[in-house]
């Protein structure tokens, strides 16, 4: 939240409406493929015993993004409307937030909490740049294939399952100087953000703010509550859980430089929905038994 500050005011002292375009370049071009090959690339398969959690995130998740695509689309919702809930929805901060939560609360979760977030990465940058790039062509043709195979973002992940497939080993001055693009990512953005919010925004739709904010942080934990229960409550669901119920991530915001999107909805429920997880993510921790 002090990052958003600064950016906020340095957006009333010496920043122009160039910054915002200019870190954001510099995140989804260097600083986000970095992050999400970092975090990729330090998952510890042999840490896992049971993968068939991947299977039922995988389908859950997927069907949430159509389900969602579907109903908005049938209840004629502009795409940058439904671009900004089928990514907002699914893909929350189960990075940056989920990561250090869960491990402090989990022992030796490192691997199970790494899978989740590799997970999730993946199907932003598959399922998810589909669908925009879907809304920008109109028609699925070869060249959406072909522009979503350009996406820095996703090349960062196609790249860091193949080496895990082959379990390839890069050289540690690489990876170090990966980790330090990698760390320079979440403030850049949250200083952007803070740029942005402190423009004069348009009127915003705040049905679509709490709209995002409720299914992101009740309607996605509860299906994945479902699915803990009836799976016999084990800790990996647990997992699950609390990772669909963190609140929306920056990476929508990022996103919506480049794809028709509602940055100004978004910005505002990150922010707003960071707080109500405050409340939200406790309970979820008590009714999966972590706390």
């Amino acid at each position: 939240m002090l990052l958003i500050a600064l950016g906020f005011v340095l957006k009333k002292t010496i920043a122009n409406e160039t910054w915002t375009d200019v870190l954001n370049k510099l995140a989804i071009y260097l600083l986000f493929p970095a992050l999400i090959f970092s975090g990729m690339i330090k998952v510890k398969l042999e840490q896992i015993d049971d993968f068939s959690f991947i299977y039922w995130n995988f389908t859950i998740l997927v069907v949430v993004i159509f389900t969602l695509y579907f109903t908005l689309k049938h209840l004629d919702f502009s795409r940058s409307i439904i671009n900004t809930y089928v990514i907002s929805v699914f893909f929350g901060n189960v990075g940056y937030l989920g990561v250090p939560i869960l491990t402090s609360l989990i022992p030796n979760s490192n691997g199970l909490v790494s899978m989740h977030v590799a997970l999730y990465t993946l199907i932003l940058f598959t399922f998810g740049i589909g669908v925009l790039e879907f809304s920008v062509h109109k028609k699925l043709s070869s060249k959406i294939a072909i522009d979503a195979l350009k996406n820095p973002l996703l090349l960062a992940v196609l790249l860091a399952v193949i080496l895990l497939a082959t379990d390839t080993k890069l050289p540690f001055i690489l990876l170090k100087t990966i980790d330090l693009l990698a760390g320079g990512a979440t403030p850049i953005i949250l200083i952007s953000l803070g740029i942005f919010l402190a423009r004069e925004l348009p009127k915003v739709a705040y049905k679509h703010v709490f709209g995002l904010i409720g299914l992101k942080l009740f309607v996605m934990p509860s299906i994945f509550l479902v699915y803990f229960y009836l799976s016999g409550q084990s800790e990996v669901v647990a997992i699950s859980v609390l990772e669909a119920g963190m609140p929306l991530a920056l990476t929508p915001f990022i996103l919506g430089e480049f794809y028709p999107m509602e940055r100004e909805i978004i910005a505002i429920a990150i922010v707003v929905s960071c707080f109500i997880s405050l409340v939200t993510l406790p309970i979820l921790m008590f009714l999966v038994g972590v706390v």
